[in-house]
């Protein structure tokens, strides 16, 4: 093996678990522990918690192209870009295992590997905690089996990323009522957030390898509309959740320019490119919503 290609490892792993994505989900299970005790976690759950999240993060979205790699790769034959200006933090080609770039095993391997570290972190933590995860890992494999039996497969995503977050809150204390109105909040961020818009920016792909999504189901201004629906739900959600009223103010401001106006300039061009545009901006908003949180810790 050459020297250039091993150098080319790191960032094949990186993208394999997406790992901007990894880094900026962090903010979820953090903002779950903060609004649990209303204040920061110790410096040992602090630490156990970003291994276990990190990891965790890195295994679930490295799983998904595993489950995906056939799919895929008929997609990138069909066109599917590698990359595009568009992708935050993709260090040499998304989808690297379907390009050949990693070998299955090699990426079995490194998931499993990962999976068990954060499995055994997140016991650490609670064992609790360690369910939420386990049930993430389910709820991912669900998600990618109904690739092309239904589009209400968004719903699945929705649930996956939030109980990631309150994985978090289970770490530092029991569920309890205010728990709910988390859920809800990403859940609606993650469908009409990440998950149609991504969908909308891979429309033909998509629809050439038959998965069915909003956008192909329906139409790329519908599932257009129904973004700007589920972001003006998402931005005024906060003025319902069990917070201070500064931080639901801020929340509601960090909201207007990461999705609300975005998501307005989908509607007037329902094009992949600003499906992707949109996108990104939205990825920030959890990572955002953290500055909310800060009235909570004085």
């Amino acid at each position: 093996m050459s020297v250039t290609a091993i150098n080319r490892y790191p960032g094949l792993f990186y993208d394999l678990a997406r790992g901007k994505h990894t880094f900026l989900s962090l903010s979820q299970p953090i903002m779950g522990a903060v609004i649990a005790i209303s204040a920061v976690p110790s410096a040992r759950v602090m630490a156990l918690g970003l291994l276990a999240a990190t990891s965790g993060y890195f295994a679930v979205y490295s799983l998904n192209d595993i489950l995906d790699h056939q799919i895929d790769r008929k997609s990138l034959e069909h066109g599917k870009a590698d990359r595009d200006d568009n992708d935050i933090g993709v260090a040499v080609r998304k989808h690297p295992l379907a390009w050949g770039d990693l070998s299955l095993a090699v990426s079995v391997s490194w998931v499993a590997a990962l999976g068990l570290f954060s499995l055994i972190l997140a016991w650490l933590l609670a064992p609790a905690c360690a369910l939420a995860f386990a049930g993430c890992v389910g709820l991912e494999v669900i998600y990618c089996t109904l690739r092309r039996v239904t589009w209400l497969k968004t719903v699945i995503s929705g649930a996956m990323v939030s109980l990631g977050a309150l994985a978090g809150w289970l770490a530092v204390a029991p569920l309890d009522l205010r728990a709910i109105y988390l859920f809800i909040f990403l859940m609606l961020w993650e469908i009409f957030g990440r998950n149609l818009s991504n969908d909308l920016a891979d429309v033909v792909s998509d629809r050439s390898v038959g998965i069915r999504t909003v956008a192909v189901t329906f139409s790329n201004r519908t599932a257009a509309r129904a973004i700007l629906t589920g972001a003006c739900l998402t931005v005024i959600f906060p003025l319902v959740m069990p917070l201070p009223w500064i931080s639901r103010a801020i929340a509601i401001a960090v909201g207007i320019p990461s999705m609300l106006l975005p998501a307005l300039a989908l509607v007037k061009e329902p094009t992949s490119e600003i499906a992707s545009a949109y996108f990104n901006k939205a990825s920030y908003y959890p990572t955002l919503f953290l500055i909310a949180l800060i009235p909570l810790l004085w």
